[in-house]
């Protein structure tokens, strides 16, 4: 269950969406990893009829290596693209955890690009979830939007942005997370800037959601993001979603104030200060820039604890995620 929501209730059903001119225009929802994606997404499928699943990353990591298929229109080269998809970890999980099967044969008739192959793959899965919208959640979009805007130019991104502490502290409650603070600080830097920078050439396809805003002022949050994916000012999904905003838990906001020690605040402002500010989020006026040596430690023990998960993960299939 999403930590913002109560343990005694979830998200109300799935009302359809106001009717649109976007309907099949992909969806591309990320985040830093802990910062609310799995909110978001929810309130997405529940209330813009979107049938996102978890974890799209077959689209990350075959778009990066396309050019070894050479030209799809061979049709050899796009069969075996194809192939190799269907093959590709995500596809199990999709069957298992939501009883999708993806029609290849189906698949292996689109036209030969790899944009028509996974439009054609989300249009399954969301038509299979009974769903209008399409698109997907994955982390690591939030990296690679340019590949994103290349092979879907009229795309369009949610970015779900959270204060860099809060999300620093989530990870040490997760197997996969960041372990420490500085390695935490490093990475959150480096996601928000690069995916700010390569969102300027995405004018009017690229919306950032403040999770902060999204739990303490819900209404003007959901407004925006109806705005953006409806085109209607303040519509029938606000409305709907504020019937059921009491659900959310404001205090999940800043609480690296009480859980953070004051010695990884400055770490972290230190480390990622810049970015902070240019979120709009404050400063403690506190900051500390670790030395050469202890970087380096920093490093090798995040690199050493995520590898480990990793490898317990494969050892144990079952293991949990959660510390």
């Amino acid at each position: 269950m999403n930590p913002t929501l109560s343990r005694s209730s979830s998200i109300s059903p799935t009302v359809p969406a106001v009717s649109d001119w976007r309907m099949d225009t992909p969806i591309f929802l990320t985040g830093f990893a802990r910062s609310g994606t799995t909110l978001v997404n929810r309130i997405l499928c529940d209330y813009f009829d979107a049938g996102f699943v978890n974890e799209g990353q077959f689209i990350i990591s075959f778009g990066l290596r396309l050019a070894r298929y050479g030209d799809l229109q061979r049709s050899d080269n796009h069969r075996r693209l194809v192939q190799d998809i269907s093959e590709d970890r995500f596809f199990s999980i999709l069957k298992k955890n939501y009883d999708v099967e993806i029609d290849w044969p189906h698949v292996a008739t689109v036209l030969p690009t790899f944009a028509a192959i996974v439009l054609d793959i989300l249009r399954q899965i969301s038509d299979q979830m009974g769903k209008g919208r399409i698109g997907s959640k994955y982390p690591v979009f939030g990296r690679h939007l340019n590949l994103l805007s290349r092979h879907f130019p009229d795309c369009r991104i949610v970015h779900v942005v959270r204060d860099g502490r809060d999300c620093a502290l989530s990870h040490k409650h997760v197997r996969w997370g960041h372990q420490n603070t500085y390695a935490a600080a490093v990475h959150w830097r480096d996601y928000l800037l690069r995916a700010r920078t390569d969102a300027q050439s995405m004018p009017g396809r690229y919306l950032e959601i403040n999770y902060e805003d999204l739990l303490s002022k819900p209404e003007s949050s959901i407004a925006l993001l109806e705005k953006f994916i409806t085109g209607a000012s303040a519509g029938p999904v606000t409305g709907r979603f504020m019937r059921d905003a009491q659900r959310l838990k404001p205090e999940k906001i800043a609480r690296w104030r009480q859980a953070m020690t004051p010695h990884a605040q400055a770490i972290f402002e230190g480390v990622a200060g810049d970015a902070l500010r240019q979120a709009g989020y404050p400063l403690t006026g506190i900051a500390h820039q670790p030395s050469f040596l202890s970087r380096g430690l920093y490093v090798a023990h995040d690199r050493l604890s995520r590898e480990a998960w990793y490898l317990a993960r494969k050892v144990f299939p079952g293991i949990s995620e959660y510390r």
